[in-house]
């Protein structure tokens, strides 16, 4: 694991988003060798890929499994075709590298009510969270209450501008979603949240040191009892 540079609390400040990787994925590397049936939560977009490609390596060279261990999308798009889809990025950024049977490969796009599925399989060991710029964490856009549980919702034009590269030559952009609500991501048995690069300073200092308020999604994670917030920025 990498050294700590600074830690605040429940912060821990590293180098870059090279260390930011390293550590995401060693806290998660971690959790599949203590517990090899853990239950673990994990999102899309650009702030993971790099703590992905390093499970990715960590598993082909047989470091790791993930045999018993269950994966649960953390959200999904509604509206986007199936190469767009968060299934599809999870698949070719992550799961095709590993043992990670296809039925522990679970979507909320593909159950009825996830929250009950969840607690059938025993609840969320660790679930991995990026921040948007407007402090939503999964698809939980401002505003969304402590008490939400999975669900659908409509994208801001502030998200739906920041993944448009995602969809470059698409006919559509899309504009709904369902995702893990906030009491959903807080039943977790721990948190990771990783923020990297000097734009998400502002809206995670937010975060972290004002009170909870639904205008902020993610500042709802600070209250959690086994939080480790990662950022490749001094804040």
């Amino acid at each position: 694991m990498t050294s700590r540079a600074k830690i605040h609390e429940k912060v821990v400040i590293v180098k870059d988003y090279e260390a930011l990787s390293r550590l995401a994925a060693s806290e998660i590397a971690e959790m599949l060798s203590e517990k090899p049936n853990c239950n673990l939560a994990l999102p899309t977009g650009n702030s993971p890929v790099g703590c992905y490609e390093l499970l990715a390596e960590w598993s082909k060279s047989g470091d790791i499994s993930w045999k018993e261990s269950r994966c649960f999308a953390l959200d999904d798009y509604i509206d986007s075709a199936e190469e767009h889809s968060f299934k599809a990025f999870l698949q070719t950024k992550l799961y095709q590298f590993t043992d990670l049977p296809e039925n522990s490969q679970f979507n909320p796009r593909f159950s009825d009510d996830y929250d009950d599925l969840i607690a059938k399989h025993g609840g969320l060991d660790c679930i991995l969270l990026g921040i948007g710029r407007n402090g939503h964490i999964a698809f939980n856009e401002p505003p969304t209450p402590r008490s939400s549980w999975t669900h659908c919702v409509w994208l801001s034009d502030s998200t739906k501008e920041a993944n448009r590269k995602y969809f470059e030559g698409a006919s559509v952009i899309p504009t709904r979603a369902i995702t893990m609500g906030i009491s959903t991501i807080l039943n977790s048995r721990r948190i990771i949240l990783i923020a990297s690069g000097k734009e998400k300073r502002s809206i995670l200092e937010r975060a972290l040191t004002g009170t909870e308020d639904a205008s902020i999604p993610a500042s709802f994670i600070t209250s959690h009892r086994n939080l480790l917030v990662i950022a490749d920025f001094d804040c």
